[in-house]
């Protein structure tokens, strides 16, 4: 190799190295028009197309390598690429299980094709992608990384990334010390203030179970004779919610405290939410108060994220009404949590997938109304061109239009989409 060809050779390399993937082609590219002689770059030039998914052209690449050149590093690429060849096919039912929403099997699928560098952009992007649809942002970060080291013009992988910054789920400064002790230093801070309420609140739930169960026999007889309330006394007249709010102060049939502390102390998730589910926070009696916010705050922050791992599971199982029920659940406390875009896409789909068309337009609407530029817009503008296209053609056409002008590229673009605008 003489020391232009050297200079131009490793001067590709340092594309490489930086992200720059196509840089790095180009330049290999200019290299062998001057002659296919050396045997470094046309290996170098296959690899750099493995990695982006083109098989064939690698392997064409390496043949010639090979003929002409008799190089043994080559040969053994052309060989190690026969498994490749599964790997494609694997690869493609990755694609259609994610585009299903088979969250769990595209992503096993995909970390099977990762076991080669090759198509090592799409597959990394495609795990990305299915971590970030979990709710596990750290390891959807990590892959995201994996293919911008690769090509940082990567466009979906960018996408992932800037979603990440948005949502304040990406650490920027990752090899920082500084940032790094800040955060074991939060730790141990939130892990010290939790870990205090949590005694205090046990404490307080301990005591408050202590003086209920001392009371007088009659008393508890007493309190469980109760007076239903209903959900709109908001509306009811000055004098009436005053005879409510007494009939509260004695009989709260919609509030157990003692059953609700027993669930807090068991940590039974289902069982609080059901407990609270109907009842309105002006009608707790200001004794009450403390355990129905501790009860809420514990769904709040765990509970949601159980219902949506529940509903997640049972969506990738194809069991839409158990998905819908635990989804359902996690909704009517998402506000604020990051899983909240998740619960709200996953909620519209299984609705969408009982044929529950009104519900599914609806939330697919709030979804798209609310993350107009979210990990799920695609899928939710074609769901939403798909599902109108049969009662309000002027609306299908518009989410078609909207899809197709803003993601020409995506999987979702497809003959079902056009077909709907040729209308």
């Amino acid at each position: 190799m003489n020391k232009k060809v050297k200079r131009a050779h490793d001067k590709a390399m340092s594309y490489y190295e930086i992200g720059q993937i196509d840089k790095a082609l180009e330049i290999c590219e200019d290299i062998l028009l001057e002659g296919l002689d050396n045997p470094n770059v046309l290996n170098f030039k296959g690899l750099l197309l493995y990695q982006k998914g083109n098989l064939d052209e690698a392997v064409t690449v390496w043949k010639m390598n090979s003929d002409l050149n008799n190089d043994d590093i080559a040969k053994s690429y052309i060989n190690d690429s026969i498994l490749d060849r599964k790997r494609l096919e694997l690869f493609r039912q990755g694609e259609q299980a994610l585009k299903q929403l088979k969250v769990d099997k595209a992503l096993n699928i995909f970390i099977r094709c990762s076991e080669s560098d090759f198509n090592a952009i799409k597959v990394n992007t495609g795990i990305a992608m299915c971590y970030q649809r979990k709710g596990d942002f750290y390891r959807a970060r990590e892959y995201a990384e994996k293919v911008l080291n690769i090509d940082k013009n990567a466009i979906t992988a960018k996408k992932i990334e800037k979603e990440l910054k948005d949502s304040g789920t990406f650490i920027e400064e990752r090899n920082s010390s500084k940032g790094l002790f800040g955060i074991i230093i939060m730790v141990i801070v939130v892990a010290i203030v939790v870990g205090g309420y949590a005694a205090v609140s046990k404490y307080k739930s301990l005591n408050n179970t202590v003086e209920e169960t001392t009371k007088d026999e009659s008393d508890i007889n007493k309190e469980a004779d109760t007076y239903e309330v209903k959900d709109n006394t908001e509306s009811a007249p000055e004098i009436l919610k005053e005879e409510v709010k007494d009939e509260h102060n004695n009989n709260n049939i919609n509030f157990n405290k003692d059953k609700m502390i027993a669930l807090i102390n068991t940590n039974d998730l289902d069982g609080i939410y059901e407990q609270i589910k109907d009842i309105k926070q002006e009608s707790i009696t200001s004794d009450d108060q403390e355990v129905y916010k501790q009860a809420v705050d514990l769904i709040k922050n765990q509970g949601v994220s159980r219902f949506y791992e529940n509903g997640l599971k049972s969506f990738n199982e194809n069991k839409y009404s158990d998905a819908k029920a635990f989804l359902d659940k996690a909704y009517a406390y998402c506000e604020g949590n990051s899983l909240k875009e998740h619960i709200l896409f996953y909620r519209a789909s299984s609705s969408s997938k009982l044929s529950d068309n009104s519900a599914a337009i609806r939330q697919y609407e709030e979804y798209y109304s609310q993350y107009p530029n979210g990990v799920y817009v695609e899928e939710s503008l074609y769901d939403l061109a798909l599902l109108n296209s049969s009662i309000n053609m002027d609306k299908s056409k518009q989410y078609a239009s909207i899809l197709i002008n803003n993601y020409p590229d995506s999987m979702y673009a497809n003959n079902n989409i056009k077909n709907i605008l040729k209308e």
